[in-house]
């Protein structure tokens, strides 16, 4: 059979575009030139005889006809991947290669890793730390662990546990600014995390407060940021259940309103670490095998202090 396609460069450039969003970060993954690519995808446009992309000064959107062409382009591409891997011969070492939120990592990953590596003779674990996503998608990186809310669009998102978070400020703070009613909050600035998230709105709902007022909002990128920031009295935080009851046990922090406020929260409102896998990655052996030790061995009631809503399966024999 003959196939009647555009030159199969234009392709792989038009996938990349797409699944980024953006001409830049496309071409920065493909080592060309954003002018390169705009070539190749006006090349490709010109085949199609379709308009693929909508272009202003600052934005790139995709057009109805590009959105349905990027599900076959990228299947195909997929295809010719496992064509590739089928015949290439097996690897010495298995490896495994993750993207980890930098919270987990240490908190979670790290100080248990060995006793995974240890029972995979040979893997090669190779780990990137960040929180953005769009550093997942540099080649060679196989999953990730990832904080939000869930619902994450395409990967295979597999929860681990929740982020639990506790209230919290300094005594230096509290002398200086009582909290003795949940509606002194509102006198506070608050440290939350960068990304998107709801836990002050959910906390003053919890706790009834309904006036709002205008403080300062501090929004930093990492846990260790936001810890840091609390503890140089820059405002009460949310800070993550194990390191808050260090904190509280060393009395270097108060929980105003206890410990476990926000365990109050359905599953759907409360944080989470999840696997994201690709979805040509999900039958992965040494990804599967990896799923199952974080799920028995790491995410776990013991090991996070808490059960996590997030996890069903914890509560089957409740």
């Amino acid at each position: 059979m003959r196939y009647r396609l555009p030159p199969l460069n234009t392709l792989r450039i038009f996938e990349a575009v797409m699944r980024h969003g953006s001409i830049r970060q496309a071409a920065g993954e493909l080592c060309l030139t954003p002018q390169a690519v705009s070539l190749q995808l006006k090349q490709l446009e010109s085949h199609l005889d379709q308009q693929l992309f909508q272009r202003t000064a600052r934005s790139l959107t995709p057009t109805a006809a590009a959105t349905q062409f990027y599900k076959h382009v990228r299947d195909g591409l997929d295809r010719f991947a496992d064509g590739v891997d089928a015949i290439q011969p097996a690897p010495a070492k298995q490896r495994l290669y993750l993207y980890v939120s930098p919270y987990f990592a240490t908190e979670f990953l790290v100080p248990r890793l060995g006793r995974f590596t240890s029972s995979v003779p040979d893997i090669d674990v190779r780990m990137a730390i960040g929180v953005e996503l769009d550093e997942f998608n540099h080649k060679g990186l196989e999953a990730a662990i990832h904080w939000s809310y869930g619902a994450t669009p395409d990967f295979v998102e597999t929860p681990l546990v929740d982020d639990l978070k506790v209230l919290v400020a300094t005594p230096r703070l509290l002398e200086r600014l009582p909290v003795q009613t949940p509606e002194d909050l509102l006198k506070h600035s608050v440290v939350v995390p960068l990304v998107a998230n709801s836990l002050w709105e959910d906390t003053l709902k919890l706790l009834g407060v309904t006036q709002r007022a205008s403080q300062p909002i501090m929004m930093l990128h990492t846990h260790a940021a936001m810890m840091e920031a609390v503890l140089a009295d820059l405002g009460v935080g949310f800070i993550s259940y194990a390191d808050a009851v260090r904190g509280v046990d060393a009395g270097r922090l108060v929980a105003p309103f206890g410990m476990d406020l926000l365990k109050q929260l359905p599953a759907g409102r409360i944080p989470r670490f999840s696997l994201l896998v690709r979805p040509d990655r999900r039958h992965s052996p040494i990804l599967m095998q990896f799923t199952r030790w974080l799920l028995d061995e790491v995410c776990t009631e013991g090991v996070a202090g808490y059960a996590s809503k997030c996890r069903p399966d914890q509560y089957a024999d409740a």
